[in-house]
């Protein structure tokens, strides 16, 4: 069906300037962004960059004028590189990046969102085969990424691609980065400090701290020990409200 900037196509810097405005208008508190092909796109190889360096740099232009951040859904490398030189805030996935792209990614302080967990999660053998063919490409070459990010220093930040990966299961996302490396500790700082300086809310967000929301889960068990048992959430805060246990 035609699609056009009102449901997030844009071709051009005039339109990625209007896309992006038109998003702001209506209330948008973050600009995503696909800059490179996917694993469940038909149209094109996973790799390949899909908007110029032009257009990037204009909507990071726009979105920063008006202090937005701005994420890329970017598996390929060239993708990943023009998301950084245009100053985009963020890249999802990242699974292609070489170690002079992790390089540069960790210079910069351009976060990473991972999402590891869909290699393990994806009901990969329900998908068509030309999908598949791009899954079994694409997740191992990102489990070596994810540690060489890891091992570079760069800010990793804790994201599920839902719906990809259900809501609610973030948890897998955690078990997912220790599995490629991180330590517990780690991970859990990847979901709540890292998280909210990317999100810019380090100031009341991601901390048990006085002054902060009183966000607060409880598991039965030592999660710094052992990450899986942040899958069994018995107690939860909101802003100081329990909303689950006693």
């Amino acid at each position: 069906m035609p699609q056009s900037v009102e449901q997030g196509i844009a071709n051009g810097v005039s339109e990625v300037r209007k896309a992006v405005r038109y998003q702001i208008k209506y209330g948008a508190k973050l600009i995503k962004i696909s800059a490179s092909g996917g694993v469940m796109s038909f149209s094109s190889a996973a790799g390949c960059q899909q908007y110029s360096d032009e257009e990037l740099a204009a909507i990071v232009d726009e979105a920063h004028r008006n202090g937005l951040r701005v994420a890329a859904h970017a598996h390929g490398d060239s993708g990943i590189r023009a998301c950084i030189r245009a100053g985009v805030d963020c890249i999802e996935h990242g699974s292609l990046a070489t170690d002079d792209t992790v390089k540069l990614m960790a210079d910069t302080g351009t976060f990473l969102v991972g999402t590891t967990a869909l290699a393990d999660h994806m009901a990969v053998d329900r998908i068509h085969p030309i999908l598949q063919k791009k899954a079994a490409e694409i997740f191992p070459q990102a489990r070596r990424m994810f540690g060489k990010a890891l091992g570079a220093g760069v800010k990793i930040a804790c994201g599920s691609d839902a719906p990809a990966i259900p809501h609610g299961t973030q948890a897998d996302e955690l078990i997912a980065m220790v599995d490629r490396g991180m330590t517990p500790m780690q991970a859990l700082q990847a979901a709540t400090m890292t998280s909210a300086d990317l999100v810019e809310r380090a100031h009341d967000l991601g901390r048990l701290a006085p002054g902060y929301l009183a966000d607060v889960i409880a598991v039965p068990g030592d999660p710094s020990e052992d990450i899986k048992v942040t899958k069994d959430v018995r107690f939860v805060m909101k802003d100081g409200r329990i909303y689950k246990g006693a």
